[in-house]
């Protein structure tokens, strides 16, 4: 098996793989054991050998696939790519698949931006109506590499926080700069998160990096909150109470963000 492409927007993903057949002739056909179909997709199959006799049928399979998604986790989800076969007429009392221990992925696949946590099969059985029928389940698992993802989804979201919190050091008087970065790192930072969930498709749940992107507009609410505070004390002459308050403020934003890292954690 080989992974081309992994369209995560789709929903789809792109598969090349060898797909064999071993089968007693004396108590199936060769017509019959043709007569499976791809449950999740559509590829194209090309007849590699087929020999009737000793019972014995192989394929190769290239073609698009689809799934629904979790991305609860994203940008740290991990994703089973499977592909399921079942016989179009001959129900479990006629016809159970059974897995060759042979079978397994290319050494050398490689997919850009993932990483293969693994492979396995499996036999389910599938009911419709009051009829089961063997299903072959074939899955890869893939997961994005930590490193990768901290870099680019975690990180300039970090560094752009960290940026409008230097409003703190900023002098109560010049409330006008203190809040000009304080909007402009925020618009920076919405604009991030809509780059981020851009690359999946649209979704009825909170990613990870939905909730973690909340934990930062709370953080800007609360740093917005404080600087109008603190240009209300200045319009009112109190410039002394204004560096008390916002040393106080300072202080009680790195218990405002433990706070959101212990939600995040615990959700």
């Amino acid at each position: 098996m080989n992974v081309e492409k992994v369209d995560l927007s789709a929903s789809s993903y792109r598969l090349d793989f060898y797909l064999w057949f071993k089968f007693d002739p004396s108590k199936i056909s060769l017509e019959e054991i043709k007569e499976f179909e791809f449950v999740n997709g559509f590829p194209t199959r090309y007849e590699i050998k087929a020999d009737a006799e000793h019972g014995y049928l192989e394929y190769r399979v290239r073609g698009d696939f689809i799934k629904t998604f979790d991305f609860s986790q994203y940008p740290f989800e991990t994703h089973m790519l499977t592909i399921e076969i079942e016989h179009k007429n001959l129900n479990v009392s006629n016809l159970i698949f059974k897995v060759d221990p042979s079978s397994n992925i290319d050494e050398k696949a490689n997919i850009a931006g993932w990483e293969i946590g693994g492979f396995k099969a499996t036999v389910t059985e599938h009911s419709y109506g009051g009829e089961a029928y063997s299903r072959l389940v074939f899955g890869l698992l893939l997961k994005r590499p930590m490193l990768s993802s901290l870099v680019k989804s975690i990180l300039p979201v970090v560094i752009i926080t960290t940026i409008s919190l230097l409003t703190f050091f900023i002098s109560p008087q010049n409330f006008s700069q203190r809040i000009g970065l304080g909007v402009t790192t925020l618009m920076s930072a919405t604009a991030f998160h809509l780059a981020l969930l851009s690359g999946i498709p649209p979704i009825g749940y909170l990613t990870l990096a939905d909730r973690i992107m909340l934990s930062i507009y709370a953080i800007f609410l609360y740093n917005l909150s404080v600087s109008v505070y603190i240009m209300k004390l200045v319009d009112n002459k109190k410039i002394e109470e204004a560096q008390r308050f916002n040393k106080k403020a300072l202080k009680m934003l790195a218990t405002l963000i433990i706070i959101l890292i212990i939600i995040l954690t615990l959700t």
